[in-house]
């Protein structure tokens, strides 16, 4: 039914059927006939919806909360109460699992106990004889005309018919909701002859496909009768275990299944979902390999190793399996989902939303397509509805950590703070191991103004992450672009620990010599340290030649080492982590900073940054002048600054900068005599620069990149005469150069070292005339070319102990040729 059509049926639409898996049937208001339901179905006040035996829904309700329903599940939508604004279900049969961000009330009904809801996350079932209701997060009233009680946070409640509503004590509240899982398919069991000796295994992938869990292991119990080595039962039953979050039970039984049968496709697929849990991406991708080798017609297995090589960074190899794996099997909807993964990878969000969708049409009830298309609509700018996407996917697999950490993610870039620290502590819940959700909640309190407790969360997601200093997300859906734009160093900075943070930086750089975060990093420390000009503008650029296509603006004072303003007299400098989101999309921003103040000291700084697609824009305009607080002291400063990056492919990435520079001063050297300042000597320069950089990804742990600037310079020293008939020297000065530098970096990453390999070469070409007016003074021209090459190759080894041992080589040579007129 279209929504145009829905409205002309319904005087109130409640609710959107959004997946749908086996049979699942609604009866109209006013109506005594069941039909079949189907996706987009709108359902109205008054209406029923069923779902039969193996068989579960998902709806979006029109106040925005998600439900899920169970098998042998009866829920009706009465006609609105007297309580105005308040969403009204009934239960009549079965279990439910409610995920409400709403502020409006929420009330659902059972025949022994109501429940009434604000903004939260729960499940109520319902028995021949009982209700239950369990809380994951937020609080819910639970009442009958014997007594109510509140529930908090991990909290369960149990109404027996005709009895007061009393607390229970739940070990794992997850359990409730096992049925409304996800479980990866590791046999293609729809191809199975039912009549053949697969029946059983085949009957138990049925059962999990549907988040049946228990009757599935029951299944597989019948099979280990009838056979006690049965590899494919045993892999079975390490996907319930993973999913179950069980990981080490889990291990035990993939490895177990591999050792019955090392021809088994089912029992190596399991055991890369183990591997793959425990962050072993380079054991789960072996595991994969071994399966196209046994069947190179297997898409499942394909789908699989496409996914994988997405996870280690072979973004091409990962395209390449994913479009195999389609051509082997169209119709799966797990190659689709992956090949809408590669494109996404690719920055091809269009094509990536149509193999999501495609892969949603196949199989409704996989969280992941779902996750895929909010990401993908997300990038595109549309930030609602990518959200709404991810709120679905989330309601799909509920346990699933990554797609909670992914929807904290959209809310907060929607600044909804509170439940983005929700789903974030829903993650941590969900799977104890994962670092992932500890560093995105450690930049949220980071920007929130929490570096206390930013410091705790980042110092946690460390010590899961096995001390590395570099982050990533496991499935590597955002190659966490933003996100590593804050880290343990930013945090140090803001609790005013500045060595610290530089020391945390300089050690997360021996690790991974190509963030760019952190060498963007070093370059917004060094802005406020004294003496530290070229080693910002250095880290600068390196920051943009590795930075990954992104909105960040490029701030024009930062490439440039001689402003002499002092410091933090200048406009308000912007760090990177104060506009650096958790998920980038196409969008613009601007960022503008302003000074003023006596002795005529007047500034600004603002940056339009737009990202689209696969380009990224940032024009800049930084304005300084001041009168100084002696004569002759004063200095004007004007710098423009254009910048362009597009990605060509995944791996390849070219940018363009160009720079124009205008700055006109007095005498501002500053020394211990103050009468050896000039009243009258000015300086103006004009420097006008293009540079041109790529970055080309050589493999996932290599990368060249390559920077040529091309710049002319102007400078003209004016010393006019104190006193016309005094015979002290005056006259002026001309500079103009013309530089050519080219330099080219390779970096290698190891697992224990990295290895830093590079050169350049410069020439600058320098006129410089003078006339001085004098008796011993008079007209002066000097010709000078510099020449200079440079080569090094360092390595960082990361020895155990947090031990980092640096060793490196160096050539440097340089030339100057001066031919002079008098």
């Amino acid at each position: 039914m279209t929504k145009s059509h829905a409205a002309s049926v319904c005087k109130i639409e409640v609710a959107r059927v959004v997946s749908i898996q086996g049979v699942i049937e609604i009866r109209r208001a006013q109506e005594n006939a069941w039909q079949r339901a189907g996706m987009d179905i709108v359902l109205c006040a008054g209406d029923m919806i069923r779902a039969r035996p193996q068989s579960r829904a998902a709806l979006r309700l029109s106040n925005d909360s998600m439900l899920r329903l169970d098998q042998k599940t009866s829920i009706t939508f009465p006609q609105p109460q007297e309580e105005k604004g308040t969403s009204l279900l009934d239960l009549l049969e079965g279990a439910i699992h409610i995920i409400t961000r709403t502020p409006s009330p929420f009330k659902i009904r059972t025949p022994f106990a109501n429940a009434s809801v604000e903004g939260t996350e729960f499940f109520v079932g319902l028995t021949e004889d009982s209700t239950k209701v369990v809380v994951y997060e937020g609080r819910v009233s639970v009442n009958n005309e014997l007594g109510s009680l509140l529930l908090n946070d991990h909290e369960a409640a149990v109404t027996q018919k005709e009895q007061v509503p009393h607390k229970e004590i739940i070990i794992r509240p997850i359990d409730a909701v096992q049925w409304a899982i996800y479980y990866p398919a590791i046999l293609d069991y729809w191809q199975r002859n039912e009549n053949s000796s697969g029946d059983l295994i085949s009957k138990a992938s049925r059962l999990l496909a549907v988040g049946q869990a228990e009757e599935a292991k029951e299944v597989i119990r019948q099979i280990l009768q009838l056979k006690g080595d049965h590899s494919d039962a045993y892999a079975l039953l390490a996907i319930i275990a993973v999913v179950q979050n069980e990981k080490d039970q889990a291990l035990e039984l993939a490895n177990k299944a591999v050792s019955l049968d090392q021809h088994s496709a089912a029992a190596y697929l399991a055991l890369s979902y183990v591997q793959q849990a425990q962050f072993e991406i380079d054991s789960a991708l072996g595991s994969v390999q071994k399966v196209v080798a046994l069947d190179a017609k297997n898409a499942l297995a394909w789908a699989r190793l496409a996914e994988l090589q997405m996870s280690a960074g072979y973004l091409d190899r990962a395209l390449d399996a994913a479009q195999h794996a389609v051509s082997l099997q169209p119709d799966l909807a797990k190659t689709q989902m992956v090949l809408g993964f590669a494109h996404l990878l690719q920055v091809d969000t269009q094509s990536a939303k149509t193999f999501f969708t495609q892969a949603i049409a196949l199989d409704q009830a996989d969280p992941m397509p779902r996750l895929g298309l909010g990401i993908a609509l997300i990038r595109e700018g549309n930030l609602e509805a990518g959200r709404i996407e991810l709120e679905i996917a989330a309601s799909l697999d509920p346990a699933n950590s990554l797609i909670r950490s992914y929807l904290g993610k959209a809310y907060f870039e929607e600044k909804r703070y509170p439940l983005a620290n929700t789903q974030f502590d829903l993650a941590k819940e969900r799977d104890p191991k994962d670092p992932t959700p500890w560093f995105y909640d450690a930049i949220q309190k980071q920007t929130q103004n929490r570096p206390v407790e930013a410091l705790r969360d980042i110092q946690k997601s460390i010590e899961l992450n096995d001390n590395r200093a570099v982050y990533r997300s496991k499935f590597l859906l955002d190659s966490d672009e933003a996100a590593r734009g804050s880290s343990l160093a930013r945090i140090f900075e803001n609790l005013g620990f500045e060595r610290r943070a530089i020391m945390e930086t300089a050690k997360s750089l021996s690790f991974d010599p190509s963030n760019h975060s952190a060498h963007r990093f070093l370059s917004d420390t060094y802005a406020s340290t004294p003496r530290h000009e070229i080693a910002r503008v250095s880290e600068l650029l390196q920051a943009q030649l590795l930075q990954p296509i992104n909105v960040n603006p490029v701030q024009p004072h930062l490439a440039v080492a001689d402003l002499n303003i002092i410091t933090s007299t200048g406009p308000s400098a912007a760090g990177f982590n104060e506009f650096a989101p958790l998920m980038e999309r196409n969008k613009s921003q601007v960022v503008a900073s302003g000074i003023a103040g006596n002795n005529g000291v007047l500034g600004n700084e603002i940056v339009l940054s737009k990202l689209y697609e696969r380009t990224s824009i940032s024009l800049g305009q930084f304005h300084y002048e001041t009168n100084g607080f002696r004569p002759n002291n004063d200095q004007n400063h004007n710098i423009y600054n254009a910048f362009i990056q597009h990605a060509v492919t995944s791996k390849f990435n070219i940018q363009a900068e160009i720079r124009r520079r205008e700055k006109e001063h007095g005498d501002i050297e500053l020394d211990f005599n103050p009468r050896s300042y000039s009243s009258v000597r000015q300086r103006k320069l004009k420097e006008d620069s293009v540079r041109i950089g790529a970055r080309y990804a050589i493999t996932s742990n290599q990368d060249l990149i390559i920077s040529t600037v091309y710049a002319n310079k102007n400078i003209k020293d004016i010393l006019p005469p104190d006193d016309p008939e005094s015979d002290k020297s005056f006259g002026d000065s001309k500079n103009d150069s013309h530089s050519y530098q080219v330099e080219a970096q390779h970096l290698f990453r190891a697992k224990f070292f990295n290895i830093t390999t590079g050169g350049g070469t410069s020439r600058i070409e320098t006129d410089h005339n003078s006339s001085a007016f004098s008796s011993d003074l008079g007209y002066l021209q000097i010709d000078r070319i510099n020449e200079r090459n440079n080569a090094y190759t360092y390595s960082n080894w990361n020895l155990p102990k947090n031990i980092t041992t640096t060793l490196g080589l160096s050539y440097h040579s340089s030339k100057t040729l001066d031919s002079a007129i008098d």
